[in-house]
């Protein structure tokens, strides 16, 4: 039912990490009327869920440095120290 919103939800979810799964569907709704309806509640909570235990754990076990862009050099302060 979700794989073809998986993309645009988890987008939305990094955007707007505190988004609930009801305003999930209610914009899933909004893009297909014909296929989503109110009784997709369920399935949408326990995906948005997962997707978001997945997160926590990319975060916990150090994988978030991989998706992270590096902070520049320091800059050398060798010459200031007399």
């Amino acid at each position: 039912m979700l794989g073809p919103y998986e993309a645009q939800i988890r987008a939305w979810l990094g955007a707007e990490p505190t988004l609930s799964a009801a305003v999930v569907l209610q914009r899933l709704m909004n893009l297909d009327q014909t296929r989503l309806t109110n009784k997709g509640l369920r399935k949408v909570q326990m995906a948005v869920k997962a997707w978001r235990q997945e997160s926590a754990l990319q975060i916990l076990n150090g994988d978030w440095m991989a998706i992270t862009p590096a902070l520049p050099p320091a800059k050398s302060f060798g010459n200031i120290i007399r």
